[in-house]
């Protein structure tokens, strides 16, 4: 990528860097075309309302409005967006109504928006349109608060409304649409440019430096970091990229860009994985490396990839690999072989040729699946397949959104109760931090991580704003233009950093307030005590009131993951030894894909108890090593799901292999499925000896062979960790982690 640009010239290579850096850091453009559609609809609602002679407070409310509606309106499709925004309208006419007319009753006011809050929170169970809906209706009671307006403003309200609503509407769906096709369009180009990190990652992994001795090795350390971080984003594109195209293209253009992107993912890997094996002695594994990539290990490969005339051509192809996989004009494989003066004996250096082979072909293979673009507006042709029914959920106060519903109004009563004590005008400040640090949460764990989050951006944001606002105090028009900014940053950082959203949003309110009039040094100081004591009132109702321990959370997503492993592991051994056609190769990889999201959402769950801070050290580290060994488990199955894909059903079914292979899957499954059933001394030992070793494997059974022995041994590792629980996580290092068998 570094060549490209100096190719291009400064002037071009410049605007070039930047794009392929917005494509890397945000797959799809996903948080920039929100943080377009958010500006784009409040600017073009204030100028029409401007235009109509609109007073002030009608210009706040209208881009209130369209704030958060072009905020929380979400969908897989543009019908269903459409839908919804059509009832978005209605929702936010009767709450603001509501606000207005009870506005001279402060109390009915307040019963009624605590009730409007329960509301909100438990209509969360009707999916994404349940979500945007209440979000609508609540963010416009509050926003009449502290816009009042008399009863006799309403019908003017209304239209105000209505045209930022039908402003939102023309950004959404016709200035900057954005159809499945599209966002399909725009992850394509961050594979692309993710593919261009991970490739000059790779070539300065095996590129030894001019440093010596400690610098060496920490410089080796910082490229291996990179490297994780930049396979992980690759990863987290693909996932991505597979989720939009089963939403615009037909299965025959949908499933071949599927295998073929989690070919490319899995053998980016498989590289990185032999290029950290280089320089090692010969009895690692390279399960060690694997975990490279996963566990929060320490210490650094010091042994040089370069060495040799093997490693210099290594490291010439490698440096060759941006300019292959941009044009996707990687050789066949017989025009690729592992060259000559490698010796045999050299077999993690060989191995690495062999990788780097599979990533070549893999990349081409990618590059032209991707030719056959979706069209734009293209349905699928047929359905997809019928997924596998969720659990029901608990009724009662055990469901999830009910619990938070109870939660929610009972801190908000407190928050209330509370705010008016801290400023009359200004209560509503403390019921908002309250009801916010319920969104988007599922335990006591992440709602107390949330309010914390929540208090620092506040805290930040308020001591910048005193500085802006007083440097801006006068100068309404510089003032408005930052508003913008402010509002770009906290829609382009709200799924990045809530820290940083709320900072933007502390900082907007003090522009805001100035350009009404109503700023004051003392103000922002009263919202970051409202703001506190509401976080507080909130992580108070989810501690007392019908709590759900992080633990308790975890331990079901953990399950989850563990079953869509073992499914995917039982489905890739069906198809390599069963005859018939089922599972197709894309099952196999709709089903990694499926074990790839459970793990996801695990991770997300586990956030809480391996944040930096958090005070159970032992049970952080084991949360960390758990989710290291499930996410090398998923990039098992990923491998097994493509390497069963290639060939024909039932391959393996003469194959002397096959006993050992049904072992070692039937082995896989059944300890993954006694972990997810809570049994960590329950699973099926092996048996005595087990199915004997085959004389002389195929090179692509061997290999599927060794995938499965390494998922045993970190499922192994997986169950032992889990026994411990939290008396620390097992070090690898140590002797604690997978067997170390020979690779």
């Amino acid at each position: 990528m570094d060549a490209g640009r100096e190719r291009a010239g400064p002037v071009r290579g410049a605007p070039r860097a930047v794009r392929d850096l917005l494509d890397a850091t945000d797959p799809g453009l996903v948080r920039l075309v929100g943080a377009a559609h958010t500006v784009g609809a409040i600017c073009l609602a204030l100028a029409v309302l401007w235009a109509l002679g609109f007073d002030t407070p009608y210009l706040v409310a209208a881009g209130s409005s369209a704030l958060v509606w072009s905020m929380v309106l979400t969908g897989p499709r543009e019908a269903e967006q459409a839908v919804t925004h059509a009832l978005g309208l209605p929702a936010a006419l009767l709450s603001a109504t509501a606000a207005v007319l009870l506005a001279p009753y402060p109390v009915v006011s307040g019963t009624f928006f605590v009730a409007l809050l329960f509301v909100t929170v438990y209509v969360r169970r009707y999916g994404p349109r349940g979500t945007a809906l209440g979000m609508n209706a609540f963010q416009m009671y509050f926003v009449m608060q502290f816009v009042p307006l008399p009863a006799a403003g309403l019908p003017r309200l209304w239209a105000a409304l209505a045209v930022a609503f039908a402003c939102g509407a023309v950004v959404r769906f016709a200035l900057l649409r954005t159809s499945p096709a599209r966002s399909f369009v725009r992850l394509r180009r961050s594979v692309r440019a993710c593919l261009a990190d991970v490739t000059g990652a790779l070539a300065a992994l095996a590129d030894g430096g001019d440093a010596s001795g400690r610098d060496r090795d920490r410089d080796r350390a910082g490229r291996i970091a990179a490297l994780r971080r930049r396979l992980r984003r690759l990863h987290t594109c693909a996932l991505m990229l597979q989720d939009a195209v089963e939403a615009c293209a037909a299965p025959e253009v949908a499933a071949p860009v599927r295998t073929r992107m989690t070919e490319t993912d899995v053998r980016a890997e498989r590289l990185a994985v032999m290029l950290l094996r280089l320089g090692q002695d010969g009895g690692t594994s390279p399960q060690d490396f694997a975990h490279r990539l996963h566990l929060p290990v320490t210490g650094v490969p010091t042994g040089d990839a370069g060495a040799g005339a093997g490693g210099a051509s290594l490291a010439a192809r490698l440096r060759a690999l941006p300019e292959l996989v941009a044009t996707g004009a990687a050789p066949a494989p017989a025009a690729r072989p592992v060259p000559a003066p490698v010796p045999t004996a050299v077999t993690a250096l060989a191995d690495a040729h062999r990788a780097l082979t599979d990533f070549e072909q893999a990349a081409a293979g990618l590059h032209e699946a991707f030719r056959r673009d979706p069209t734009p507006g293209t349905a699928p042709s047929a359905p997809p397949p019928p997924r596998a029914p969720s659990p029901p959920e608990p009724g009662g106060l055990r469901r999830p959104t009910t619990r938070a519903a109870v939660q929610v109004a009972c801190g908000a009563t407190l928050a209330t109760a509370g705010g008016q004590l801290i400023s009359a005008d200004h209560w509503y400040w403390s019921v908002l931090a309250c009801w916010m640090v319920f969104f988007n949460t599922s335990s006591t764990g992440e709602i107390a991580l949330k309010g914390s989050r929540r208090v620092a951006g506040t805290l930040a944001g308020a001591l910048v704003g005193l500085f802006v606002a007083s440097a801006l105090a006068g100068r309404p028009w510089p003032a408005f233009v930052l508003t913008l900014v402010c509002v770009f940053g906290m829609a382009y950082t709200a799924a990045l950093s809530y820290t940083a959203a709320t900072f933007f949003i502390t900082l907007m309110i003090a522009l805001l307030s100035d350009l009404l009039g109503s700023y004051t040094d003392g103000l922002l100081w009263i919202r970051i005590a409202e703001t506190t004591f509401g976080v507080l009132c909130g992580v108070a109702a989810a501690v007392v009131v019908l709590p759900r321990a992080t633990g308790r959370r975890t331990d079901v997503l953990l399950g989850d993951a563990l079953r869509a492993l073992a499914e995917a592991v039982t489905a890739t051994a069906r198809r390599l030894v069963a005859p018939d056609a089922e599972p197709s190769p894309d099952d196999l990889i709709r089903a990694a894909h499926t074990a790839d999201r459970r793990v996801e959402e695990l991770e997300r769950a586990l956030t809480p108890l391996v944040h930096p801070v958090a005070p159970h050290r032992a049970r952080r580290r084991t949360s960390l090593y758990v989710l290291g060994l499930l996410e090398t488990c998923a990039y098992h199955v990923r491998v097994l799901a493509v390497e069963a894909g290639r060939g024909e059903p039932g391959s393996w079914s003469r194959s002397p292999a096959r006993p050992l292979l049904e072992e070692r899957a039937r082995t896989v499954a059944d300890r993954l499925e006694a972990l997810a059933e809570g049994r960590v001394d329950g699973a099926r030992p092996r048996a005595p000896g087990g199915a004997p070793e085959p004389g002389a494997a195929a090179p692509e059974e061997a290999r599927v062979l060794k995938h499965f022995r390494r998922m045993d041994d970190d499922v192994r590792a997986l169950t032992a960790a889990l026994r411990r629980g939290g008396a620390g996580a097992p070090d690898p290092a140590a002797g604690d982690g997978p067997a170390r068998g020979p690779a």
